[in-house]
């Protein structure tokens, strides 16, 4: 549910349950992909492995390196670095 609800974490997951338990490295990688085109690192990881391995073309492996970095410039804002910056300002004892 959690994967189906845009958890990227979760539909890693899933993808690391399909290529281990059930060596199905083609639904492995879908659900790598959508996670990595979601922005999530070890997704990207993973793909760039079974493109390496031969399971992903370079053609998916470049589409889903282009989605992966839009998706980390999306969640990228000046806003969201001045509010971690003085976050850690205001807590610099952690």
């Amino acid at each position: 549910r959690a994967a189906m609800g845009g958890h990227d974490a979760a539909r890693h997951n899933l993808g690391a349950w399909e290529w281990k338990h059930n060596s199905n490295y083609n639904r492995a990688k879908k659900h790598f992909m959508i996670a990595a085109r979601a922005g999530y690192d070890n997704s990207l990881k993973m793909i760039r492995d079974m493109f390496t391995a031969g399971h992903v073309t370079k053609e998916e492996y470049e589409k889903t390196l282009r989605a992966h970095k839009d998706s980390q410039d999306e969640m990228q804002s000046d806003w969201r670095d001045t509010a971690v910056d003085v976050y850690l300002k205001n807590h610099s004892s952690l």
